[in-house]
């Protein structure tokens, strides 16, 4: 799988507040993001980030609901929204 390119095909509603974001590079700690997966079972993951690696191949997530901290891999296939909406 490449890893510039997400492993979902969801669609976007570019009027939407919510962009797309290509490359976690993109991304500041604070942001508010939600990431979209294959898995059906937790399909839509939202939260601030809270850290990434220098070369952007890594995500600390501080999830919304309580669901804590937790890190997230950009190669395993995540499509990322900039939440602009979010305080």
């Amino acid at each position: 799988m490449d890893p510039a390119q997400p492993a979902t095909s969801y669609p976007v509603d570019w009027h939407s507040p919510r962009k797309e974001i290509t490359t976690w590079r993109d991304l500041a700690p604070g942001d508010a993001v939600v990431l979209l997966t294959s898995d059906r079972r937790n399909a839509r993951i939202s939260g601030r980030v809270d850290d990434l690696s220098t070369d952007g191949s890594f995500l600390w997530l501080v999830q919304d609901n309580g669901a804590g901290r937790r890190l997230f891999h950009r190669p395993e296939g995540y499509t990322t929204l900039l939440d602009s909406t979010a305080s």
